[in-house]
C-alpha cells in the first residue's frame, strides 16, 4: 500500500484511497461498511476505462473517483443492494442462462418460451455485446465493464449502430434491420438490465438504461405491409385453380429443378403457349407407398389452403389442430350441419393464450381429408405425416406453397440465395414483389371480410383486437362504410359473445368461387 489518503468525512478510517501495489500501483478505494462490517476494495477508473495516473499526480483524480464510488457503495448498502460489481459479459451469461431454463420442453409459448424465442434473444444480446465493443459506431468499451458504470442513455446510439454496421437492404430497397426489429432488441436489452442488474440488486432503478427518445415509434407505414402480403381476387382465383386442377392431383408444369417442360403443339405444329405440358410430380412411378403418401399430402395441402382462407385461422393453429378440436354445429346456430362445423381452439395452441370457438364452413374439406388420411383418430393431427403420424414438417408446408404459387403463374423458382449459393430447398420469387407466406391466407381473409362486415365482428371471429386490425389492415379504399365508421368513432369494443351467434354472420364462408 502506497500514498494512503483518507476521504473527507471519513477520517475515522472507514474509507480512503491508496496506490495498490498488488495492482501495479493503480489507485484504489478501501471502504468498510460499519453496519455489516464488510470490507471492499475497488480499483478506480473513469467511465471511459482510463485509470488515474499511477503517481502522486493522480491523487486528485483518485479522490474524486473514490468519493463518488464511496457514496455509491454507501447508497447501495443502505438500500440493501449488493455492493459487488457485475460486468456486462457476466450479466449476459446470467440472463441467457435464466432464459434457457424458461424453454418449454413441448415448445409451448404459453408456458415459458419456445426454443426459437430463446435463439432470437441470444442473437439480440449478441448484437448488444458487439455494440458495446465496437469502436467506430458503438461504445468502444470492454464487455468486462461494470454495469453500474454504464450511462443510462447509452442506448441512444444503438439504432444508428445497427443500421450502419448492417448496411444491407431488403428486396424493396428498405434498410435492414427493420425498425421494428431494432426496437424489439432495445427492449430485450432493457429487460436484461431489469431482470439481472436490478433484479439481483447489482444496480438500482436509476441505473437501468432509458428507452431512446428517437426512432422508437412505429408508424402505420412501418407495420402496415399487409396489403403486400395478401392476395387480391385474381391471385386467389389463380392459386385456387392451380391447387384444385393440378397440384392436388400431383401434376406440374415444372420439373424437379423448376424448369418448364414446354408446351403442346397445335395442328400446324406450332407451340401453343396456352397449353403447357404437365407431368407427374409424384415420386417414381407413383405406385410406391412413398408416392401414395406424397399424393395424399398434396391433396391435404390444397384442402388446408381452403380451410385457411375460409376461416382466417392462424397457420400456427392449423399446424397443431387435431380431430378432437372439431365439433358438430349445434342446431341453435341455424346453420347447415353439412357445411358448418365448430372449431375449438385451445389456449395452448392459440397465439393469445385464449380459448375460443368459431363456426366454420369447412365440413366438406374436413370430410375429404378424412377419406384420404390414415390418421383420423380423435388425438391425431388433422395435418399429419402419413408415414409417421406426426405433425407435418415446416418443409412440407413451405415447399407446397412454392409449388402452388408457381403452378398458378404467380411466382418463379428461386434457385440461388443472395450470395449466389445454390438453394437446397424450394423457394420462390413472387412476381408481384409481395411477401407471400401461409399467413397471407389469414391476411386475405381479414382484408376481404372488412369489405362486408363490421370491424368488431371480424376481430372477434379472428381472435384479434380492433386496434391490431386498425394498425395492420386499415386501408380506407378497401373497407366498408361500416368498418370505417367503427374506426373513426373508436367506440366499438371487441364482442365477448362470440358463440352466441348474434355477432357471427352467415357470410363467413368461402370468399370467392372458382372463376
Amino acid at each position: 500500500m502506497l500514498n494512503k489518503h483518507y476521504l473527507k468525512g471519513c477520517e475515522q478510517g472507514n474509507a480512503y484511497v491508496f496506490q495498490n501495489t498488488q495492482r501495479k500501483n493503480k489507485w484504489s478505494l478501501y471502504f468498510t461498511d460499519k453496519k455489516t462490517k464488510e470490507r471492499f476494495t475497488r480499483v478506480l477508473q473513469e467511465e471511459d476505462d482510463r485509470y488515474p495516473s499511477q503517481t502522486l499526480d493522480g491523487l486528485l483524480d483518485a479522490e474524486r473517483l473514490g468519493t463518488r464510488l464511496y457514496f455509491e457503495l454507501r447508497s447501495k448498502t443502505d438500500r440493501g443492494e449488493k455492493t459487488k460489481t457485475l460486468s456486462i459479459r457476466k450479466m449476459v451469461d446470467l440472463y441467457l442462462e435464466a432464459e434457457k431454463k424458461r424453454i418449454n420442453p413441448m415448445n409451448n409459448p404459453h408456458d415459458g418460451i419456445t426454443r426459437e424465442t430463446y435463439y432470437r434473444e441470444e442473437r439480440e444480446i449478441t448484437h448488444y455485446l458487439r455494440f458495446v465493443r465496437d469502436k467506430e459506431w458503438g461504445l468502444g468499451r470492454s464487455d468486462t465493464s461494470s454495469i453500474h458504470l454504464m450511462d443510462i442513455n447509452h442506448l441512444d446510439t444503438y439504432f444508428d449502430y445497427r443500421r450502419k454496421t448492417t448496411d444491407k437492404f431488403d428486396d424493396d430497397g428498405k434498410p435492414l434491420p427493420r425498425k421494428a426489429t431494432i426496437i424489439t432488441e432495445i427492449f430485450s436489452i432493457i429487460r436484461m438490465y431489469k431482470t439481472i442488474g436490478r433484479g439481483k440488486k447489482f444496480i438500482g432503478t436509476n441505473k437501468v438504461p432509458l428507452v431512446p427518445a428517437d426512432n422508437m415509434i412505429l408508424s402505420k407505414r412501418d407495420v402496415q405491409d399487409t396489403r403486400r402480403e395478401s392476395f387480391d381476387k385474381d391471385e386467389w382465383n389463380s392459386i385456387l385453380n392451380a391447387g384444385k386442377n393440378w397440384f392436388q392431383n400431383g401434376l406440374s408444369r415444372f420439373d424437379k429443378n423448376g424448369d418448364l417442360y414446354g408446351f403442346e403443339k397445335n395442328e400446324n405444329g406450332e407451340l401453343d403457349y396456352s397449353k403447357p405440358i404437365r407431368k407427374s410430380m409424384i415420386f417414381g412411378k407413383g405406385t410406391s407407398q412413398r408416392a401414395k403418401n406424397q399424393l395424399i399430402h398434396n391433396k391435404m395441402v390444397y384442402l388446408g389452403m381452403r380451410i385457411s382462407m375460409a376461416t382466417g385461422l392462424r397457420i400456427g393453429v392449423l399446424k397443431q389442430i387435431r380431430w378432437s378440436n372439431i365439433l358438430e354445429i349445434p342446431k341453435r346456430s341455424k346453420r347447415d350441419p353439412k357445411k358448418y362445423v365448430v372449431v375449438k381452439v385451445q389456449s395452448e395452441i392459440s397465439k393469445n393464450a385464449d380459448y375460443f370457438e368459431i363456426p366454420a364452413p369447412i365440413a366438406e374439406f374436413l370430410n375429404e381429408i378424412k377419406t384420404v388420411s390414415k390418421h383420423t383418430k380423435s388425438d391425431d393431427f388433422i395435418f399429419s405425416n402419413q408415414k409417421t403420424g406426426k405433425k407435418w414438417s415446416e418443409r412440407i408446408w413451405t415447399e407446397a406453397l412454392v409449388e402452388m404459387m408457381m403452378e398458378a403463374d404467380l411466382a418463379d423458382r428461386k434457385k440461388v440465395d443472395k450470395k449466389g449459393k445454390k438453394l437446397t430447398t424450394k423457394a420462390m420469387q413472387v412476381r408481384s414483389g409481395k411477401k407471400i407466406t401461409w399467413y397471407s391466407f389469414r391476411h386475405s381473409f381479414i382484408t376481404f371480410k372488412l369489405k362486408t362486415m363490421k370491424i368488431h365482428k371480424v376481430a372477434t371471429y379472428c381472435d384479434t383486437s380492433i386496434q391490431y386490425i386498425d394498425r395492420h389492415y386499415y386501408h380506407p379504399d378497401l373497407l366498408s362504410a361500416e368498418s370505417i365508421n367503427d374506426m373513426e368513432k373508436g367506440t366499438v369494443k371487441k364482442s365477448k359473445n362470440l358463440f352466441g351467434f348474434k355477432q357471427i354472420q352467415s357470410d363467413i364462408n368461402e370468399l370467392y368461387p372458382i372463376s
